[in-house]
């Protein structure tokens, strides 16, 4: 008995969106539909690479807009209490002049990252470096986000100009003070800087500097929750070695702030400690594209960030997304062209919230 064989066999294409197929033909057209989904890979792996990069991502005051070039975020004074005089009217004038102000925060340029890639470079190749390429676009836009924010809350802590203007004068009445919101610097001496210091030494005087730190911020009435500290390699390690960072005579048994052998240490004054290779910067020269002037900083001495996510804003219009090129760009070039691109903005919110650790 004769059997009768199928011609075509009945595909599943796991490239295809939804089952919609190409139209089997020359030229892009015959491919594009059923290879939509391979890219996702990509795309995945730049978002991947940027979460698992960035340091600071999530400890600033974010916020994502679908429209507009800039936000506005108001400021507000603080309010005086008195007494009330028997039969006197109350006419709401206790905290009169009103005190307002505002911090604008402005989009930047659109950031890229891109690579092309030859068709034919790409066949030969044994290992799969598309997949190197988009990992390696989504690190670079990381490390040039926390770079930007380093730098902004650098400016924060070195912010001197008081956003408001009542100093606990400017009213008969006597409104609340509101003076101090502005940032911190706090030196290192020289039993960090001196040719003797010991690591030990070294982050004996980091601690000290830390409490000094939290002791600033409270005294403005800065929220602890929220609030960070981070630090390049040298200088976490050297926390971690202090005698006092993780000594179970100040944290209790048990190693539960960190030990020698694990090499971390998780608090200090209740502040969480973190490590990034962005805390000390050479200078930076604003160019094309940056539009917040505060970029312009010199992190070259910075030893430590110490910072509440209120201390800096970052305004999102395009999150870390992948772009790649398909026909008639491919064709012309034979090369594929990948771009990891963001649209951010960054800006000072409450200097009061910043404190820099820094050397002479």
């Amino acid at each position: 008995m004769a059997v009768t064989i199928p011609w075509d066999a009945g595909l599943s294409r796991t490239g295809q969106i939804k089952g919609d197929a190409a139209t089997w033909g020359p030229g892009a057209a015959g491919f594009d539909k059923d290879r939509a989904l391979f890219l996702k890979l990509g795309a995945a792996e730049v978002l991947d690479a940027f979460e698992r990069t960035t340091v600071f991502k999530g400890k600033t005051r974010e916020r994502n807009i679908r429209g507009g070039k800039s936000v506005a975020f108001p400021i507000t004074g603080k309010m005086g209490a008195r007494y009330h005089e028997p039969g006197k009217a109350i006419l709401g004038d206790g905290n009169m002049p009103s005190d307002l102000n505002e911090r604008v925060i402005n989009l930047d340029g659109l950031m890229i990252a891109d690579v092309a890639i030859d068709n034919l470079d790409e066949l030969m190749t044994y290992f799969d470096v598309r997949s190197i390429y988009t990992t390696e676009l989504g690190r670079a836009l990381a490390y040039e986000y926390d770079k930007r924010v380093a730098r902004m809350i650098f400016a924060a802590a070195a912010n001197a100009t008081e956003p408001l203007a009542k100093d606990g004068t400017a009213s008969p009445k006597g409104p609340a003070d509101n003076r101090g919101r502005i940032g911190a610097t706090i030196t290192l001496g020289a039993d960090y800087t001196g040719a003797g210091a010991t690591r030990q030494a070294k982050g004996d005087a980091l601690v000290n500097a830390i409490f000094d730190a939290r002791i600033a911020m409270e005294k403005k009435d800065v929220p602890m929750e929220g609030t960070v500290a981070v630090f390049g390699p040298d200088d976490y390690y050297a926390i971690t070695q202090s005698s006092r960072a993780i000594n179970t005579d100040f944290n209790g048994g048990g190693g539960s702030n960190g030990t020698i052998a694990e090499g971390r240490t998780l608090r200090v004054a209740g502040i969480p400690i973190m490590m990034s290779n962005h805390v000390t910067q050479p200078a930076y020269t604003l160019v094309a594209g940056d539009y917040n002037a505060d970029y312009a900083q010199d992190l070259s001495k910075c030893h430590g960030l110490i910072f509440n996510r209120d201390a800096v804003g970052v305004l999102s219009l395009l999150s870390p997304s992948l772009q790649a090129t398909s026909g008639d760009w491919n064709i012309s070039h034979q090369a594929t062209l990948l771009v990891a691109r963001q649209a951010l903005g960054m800006g000072i919110l409450r200097a009061e919230s910043a404190v820099r650790v820094v050397t002479a």
